[in-house]
């Protein structure tokens, strides 16, 4: 982030950058939310779609091409209070719970609860991926 490099935060991921701006985790979302949804079988992603709701507009939305965004969800543990510069742009359905965070001042930050790696019809990994490569390509001209 501190370089402006272009980045895709995965589950822990989205975690690990709200953390390293200041924000703080819900140490187990069972006993905050009231039930295991976000995580209904340990060990896999059997059973663990759920919607999220992306802010219009915003870089979540636009790369998942959605506002409305089917995803699949194994985590136990969730964004609590919000890191310095980062904004709350999807949440799940359910229950609210913070599912994207951003840094509206850089081009690409994003990071998602959810794993679109393991949902062959997500579009995030290819959208981190052309950003990357327009930024390599504007780099060397």
């Amino acid at each position: 982030m501190e370089r402006d490099l272009p980045l895709l935060a995965i589950c822990r991921g989205v975690q690990v950058m709200n953390v390293a701006r200041g924000g703080t985790l819900t140490q187990h979302l069972p006993e905050h939310v009231g039930h295991e949804e976000h995580r209904r079988v340990v060990g896999t992603f059997e059973g663990a779609d759920h919607d999220v709701r992306l802010d219009p507009g915003s870089l979540a939305a636009r790369v998942a091409g959605e506002e409305l965004h089917a995803t699949k969800s194994h985590h136990h543990q969730g964004v609590d209070e919000i890191g310095e510069g980062l904004v709350v742009t999807g949440r799940a359905a359910m229950d609210d719970l913070p599912e994207a965070l951003e840094d509206p001042e850089l081009r690409f930050a994003l990071g998602v609860q959810w794993h679109p790696e393991a949902d062959e019809t997500s579009r995030l990994i290819a959208a981190l991926v052309e950003e990357a490569r327009g930024r390599r390509a504007a780099a060397a001209r």
